[in-house]
């Protein structure tokens, strides 16, 4: 029997609290229609064994490539094997293949589950679904995370982040360079973490953002651009509003327009607004790309379409578009691999013909490269 219902009766600790103490093995849903995301979280006799957002820019790949455990193409490598067995996790593959060591898995996945949950207590709005499933327990485990322990740190989290309101709203908010005239041009005396932070600001990316890129939590940035701010070092920007999704349609075909009336530069400012205001959209990162290959920015164009490809590994669009931009710039072998999950993404037509014959030469021509002797 399910247990379900909306947050405003009966607020997310409290579930957690209750499948804790029944000690209640299956999963839990919670889904915000206003926040447009979802949450899922496995449980296993009463503990937290996986925890996911699906707007989530923390992904497990990413920490490891951060953390420096392993290359972006052992982690291409592992998504290709999960791309064959949809039905295993990437945290399994990377393990078995010993990419990285059992310890620094369970750190990095401690620390993603954990944020997910204290990241999944703020939220006051939306419907929860727990459905008791046998299968769970079956799966390999690789980290349990309690359930107490995370309830007394985000109410902590959530009292402090009271204090930090006056100056950083929200996880959503957009630190920036405060102007030289705003503060004083005395020599800075900052932390390690400080200096960490303030060489990643760039106006666009908000905490949460800045948070997963450089492997910490956003409550720690959050508090982290607190003191910045006050020292009038950064500023905090308004938080881009997401746009309804009518808007959102108009917004893509206006981008589209712009790129057939030849205004490029239009076009690719407002494609980078609309990825920036919805992180989570892989077409909206193809978009960008597809803006910036036309301009003719083929590195920064094949960075996009690759932010696609993390953030939707099925989307074959984004892998047919990396293919052509790794192409354009000599990446032959990364054009190799994202056009060989194209082919098998893809379903049969024209394109898919085209794509594989290109492939094909490329595999071709990769082949006569290595082959042929080195010239000084």
């Amino acid at each position: 029997m399910a247990i379900e219902g909306p947050l405003r009766e009966l607020g997310i600790q409290d579930v957690l609290q209750l499948l804790e103490l029944a000690g209640k093995t299956g999963v839990l849903t919670v889904r915000s229609e206003r926040l447009n995301d979802e949450a899922i979280v496995h449980f296993l006799a009463g503990e937290i064994v996986f925890a996911v957002r699906r707007r989530s820019t923390r992904r497990i790949g990413q920490l490891l490539i951060r953390a420096g455990q392993i290359t972006r193409p052992e982690l291409d490598a592992a998504l290709e094997k999960q791309r064959s067995d949809p039905t295993r996790r990437l945290a399994e593959i990377l393990l078995e293949s010993g990419m990285v060591t059992q310890p620094e898995l369970e750190r990095q996945l401690r620390f993603q589950m954990e944020e997910t949950v204290y990241e999944l207590m703020t939220w006051e709005e939306g419907y929860f679904k727990f459905e008791e499933r046998d299968e769970v327990g079956r799966q390999p485990l690789l980290c349990r995370v309690r359930v107490d322990s995370l309830l007394m740190e985000g109410a902590r989290r959530l009292d402090e982040w009271t204090r930090l309101e006056s100056k950083v709203p929200s996880a959503e908010a957009i630190p920036a360079l405060a102007p030289a005239s705003d503060r004083d041009v005395a020599p800075l005396d900052l932390t390690a973490e400080q200096w960490e932070l303030l060489a990643e600001v760039d106006g666009e990316r908000d905490i949460r953002q800045l948070a997963a890129d450089i492997g910490r939590s956003a409550f720690e940035v959050a508090k982290t651009v607190y003191a910045l701010v006050a020292a009038g070092i950064v500023q905090v920007q308004e938080q881009t509003t997401q746009l309804p999704e009518e808007q959102l349609r108009r917004s893509v075909q206006e981008v589209h327009a712009l790129l057939g009336a030849g205004q490029l530069e239009r076009a690719r400012k407002l494609a980078m607004d609309l990825e920036s205001a919805h992180p989570e959209r892989a077409e909206l990162a193809v978009l960008t790309g597809r803006v910036l290959a036309t301009q003719g920015r083929l590195r920064a164009a094949a960075d996009a379409f690759a932010r696609a490809v993390g953030l939707d590994p099925l989307s074959a669009d984004a892998h047919r578009e990396l293919g052509f931009a790794a192409i354009r710039t000599g990446d032959f072998e990364r054009a190799v691999r994202a056009w060989d999950t194209f082919v098998r993404l893809a379903p049969d037509g024209d394109d898919r013909e085209s794509v594989a014959g290109a492939l094909e030469a490329a595999r071709t021509l990769t082949s006569i490269l290595e082959l042929a002797p080195a010239h000084a």
